[in-house]
This record gives C-alpha cells, structure tokens and sequence, in this order.
C-alpha cells in the first residue's frame, strides 16, 4: 500500500487545499497520472500520483486546508488490505463522510506502520510545536499559538491556526472548515455552541448559527454589502505580510527616467516573424542593463551582499485575487523572441492558475508595467529578497524639446525603486541612464 502525500510545493508554502480529486475510490491509476489538484496560495497546481495501482482511499476531502507532506490517499492492489487509519487521525470513517479535521501528515522520512503515530515529544510550546510562521504571525495578533488548534503535522500550530485563534477571540475550538465558514458568514464563534469533542465548533454549528444549509460550501456567503466584512484570499494575505515585511525592512528611494521610444516603437513595427511586446522590449533592455550594471542584481544577506551570476527577471501579472511574479530563469541567455515566447507562456499560465512554485519563485529583479492601465508613473514596493524593482509607465505622446526645436514624441516613465542596504544612488542611476540609452537607439 503506497501513502500518496501532499507534495512540497516550494519553500514559502507551509499548506494547500486540494481544489479536485481527479480520480474517485476504486478507479485505477497509473504512476505520473493526474490524481490531484491543490490550491497554494499563488497558484492551482495538479499533482501525479506517486504509484501505480488503485486508488483505495481518499484520506483528505476537498477545500480541506492540510500541510505539504499530509498523507492524502492510499494507492494499492484492489484486493490489498488498509492499515489501520487511526495513525490518520480519521481512521475507518475518512472514508465515508468528508471529515471536518485537518488529517495531520505523516512525516516524509516516517514508513507507514500499521502502529499509531508516536507521541510528539513535549517542547517549550507545552508539548505542542509551532511553526516559525506561526509564532511570528501569533506576535503580530497578541494572541498565544500553543492555545490554536492545530491542524499540521502531530498537531503542530500552522499559521492559519494562529490567524483562526484571533479571529475567535483568542480561544474558541473550531475545525479549519467551521473556521472559514464562521469567516465567510460573519458569525462570532464565542457565541456558538460546539457539538464536536470537548466542545468544538463544527461546521453544521456554524452553518445552522448562520441559518445556512449543513451542506453549503465553505466559500459561499452573502452578496457583499457595505461595511461587511470579507475575508482575506490566501493569495491577499501574503501579498499584505510581504509588501509591509519589505517596505518597513528595506530603506526604499527612487530614481525617475524619462525615455524617449521613437526608436522603440519604430523597430517594434519593423519586426518580421514575431511582434514583441513593449513590456518584452523592457525585459530585453533591462536584462542588457544589468549584464553591464551586476550591481543591481543582488540580494541583501544582512552582514553581506550577495551577487548573483544569473539574471531570473520576474514581471508582475495582475489577478482577480492579487499580484503574482512570474520568473524568467536565465533570460541573460534569451534572444528577444526568446523573452516574447517565455513572458507569453508564463502570463497565460499565470492567468489560468497554473504556475509551478519553480515558475514564480527565484527572481533577481522584477518588473511592474502599469502602462497599459493608462498609469503614467508610480513607484513599486521592492519584490524581496530582490534589491530593485522597476516601475514602467505609458508610453503618450507628448510635446519635448529636441535640439533646440519642440516636436511630438512617445514618451515613457521607468521609475526605480532600489533598497539604499545594497544599492547606492550613483549605480542606480548609472543603470537607469543604461536602459534609457539601449531603449532610445533600440539596441536590440
């Protein structure tokens, strides 16, 4: 019997809710087949099964929030006997009603053993462990995380514990599901009796407290109004910790260009075979830029900075629910079609939900192009553990003075937003006057 686990999905991913099971109990799988897909906070990400044979049990429903490495579902031969699930938290009875409990996960270096899961040894947080995460978030909320329900492995405080805790009042038992729903429905869980063990909050407490069907979704609340409350997508909540993580460690200042993209837009409508975009045409300016300008490639260490070999260009791409950066890894080594195709690629993937952690993780530098929201200038938060990131206007036309005459010209704001730690302001402006140069006489 093979345990088929919640995968690692990168390394700022903690937990993931699967979206789908592509396959139900009983239907035959193949080692590489899709059986899963799980939604992280950036991104929906189909997972392979890791054995071939029969998918025997489902261990984790859907929209049910576990940690990376859960124990999701038994693969077997289709007349091979179950272990005993109880190590599952769940045992027999996962099978046949979506469990209302987060399944904690089976370390990955643990083999499966028909034996119950050993006891956690006792710790500093009262026998309970905390993830790094956890405790930080739990500071932030002034509430105590070894008093969370926690729904990670051997009963670990995840951050979504800590974030449910508050949200309680500090103290309520609630499964993570009853959790969302009394989130999504507005209802105080202090005020709600719990029907679970000792007194936990369940989601038919929550629904009925909201006078909603047991089995309506997690996600369905009423049409927001105004002054309702509306929760936080996993994806706005990490937008939210990152921007202030960044913009209150990192001592931002910014250096503003103006270009002129005659030449630009001349040599765009003289291209043959492919049509590269203006946000391409930056990508492939910048990426030039910094070959010539390292400095600005870098990553702060705190008692060093390190320069970086390889330029991974990131460019923001706007969702419903947020903000996400895609990478192209080594674009040093991309000709401008090259950069056109890969941008397009991980834009559309990046639209559909479909992004791998290694596709929007590891930048070096990034660019923000609010241009074709008619945005003239702005400045952009640094993308940490990057030092610099590039904000690009519109490109309008307007009236500039060129040797000595006045003429119209397509003209285009690049703002630098540079972390002072690192970068200094005679080499961002060194680097800024770079790209203005490769963009004006189109040196493509």
């Amino acid at each position: 019997m093979h345990e088929i686990k919640l995968p690692q999905l990168g390394q700022s991913v903690e937990e993931a809710s699967i979206v789908q099971w592509l396959k139900k109990e009983g239907d035959p799988v193949e080692q590489g087949e899709l059986l899963f897909t799980v939604q992280t906070d950036k991104a929906e990400i189909e997972c392979e099964s890791t054995a071939s044979g029969v998918l025997r049990k489902i261990l984790v429903p859907e929209d049910e929030l576990v940690p990376v490495m859960t124990v999701v579902a038994m693969v077997g031969e289709a007349d091979e006997e179950l272990p005993d699930l109880s190590q599952y938290q769940g045992g027999d009875s996962a099978a046949t009603t979506p469990s209302d409990e987060p399944l904690p996960a089976t370390p990955a270096t643990q083999e499966l053993s028909p034996e119950r899961a050993p006891t956690p040894p006792p710790s500093e947080d009262g026998g309970k462990g905390v993830s790094p995460r956890a405790r930080k978030r739990a500071e932030t909320l002034g509430v105590d995380p070894t008093q969370a329900n926690g729904s990670g492995a051997m009963g670990r405080v995840m951050e979504a514990d800590v974030e449910a805790l508050a949200a309680a009042g500090g103290g309520v038992k609630a499964s993570p599901t009853a959790q969302r729903m009394a989130e999504n429905a507005g209802v105080d869980l202090a005020g709600v009796q719990g029907t679970g063990p000792g007194g936990k909050v369940m989601k038919a407490d929550v629904a009925q407290a909201a006078e909603a069907p047991v089995g309506a979704p997690a996600t369905e609340s009423a049409p927001a109004t105004e002054g309702e409350r509306v929760p936080l997508s996993p994806m706005r909540r990490v937008i939210a910790q990152r921007m202030v993580e960044s913009k209150f460690s990192a001592p931002h200042y910014y250096v503003t260009f103006e270009v002129d993209m005659k030449a630009a837009t001349a040599f765009r409508k003289s291209t043959q075979g492919f049509k590269p975009s203006f946000n391409d045409i930056v990508l492939y300016a910048v990426t030039k830029a910094i070959r010539q300008h390292p400095e600005v490639n870098v990553r702060w260490l705190g008692d060093a900075v390190e320069q970086l070999s390889d330029i991974n260009l990131g460019f923001a791409v706007a969702l419903p629910a947020g903000l996400i950066v895609p990478v192209i890894h080594r674009i040093q080594n991309m000709s401008l079609e090259g950069i056109q195709n890969e941008s397009r690629a991980l834009a559309e993937k990046a639209r559909a939900g479909k992004l791998t952690p290694d596709e929007y993780s590891g930048s070096t530098f990034t660019v923000s192009n609010l241009g074709a929201l008619g945005v003239d200038q702005f400045t952009a938060i640094i993308n940490q553990p990057n030092c610099a990131i590039l904000a690009v206007g519109r490109i309008k036309d307007r009236v500039v003075a060129v040797d000595g005459g006045i003429q119209i010209r397509p003209m285009m704001n690049l703002t630098l937003s540079s972390d002072h730690r690192a970068i200094d302001g005679a080499v961002a402006a060194q680097f800024m006057g770079t790209i203005r140069k490769i963009l004006e006489s189109a040196e493509f």
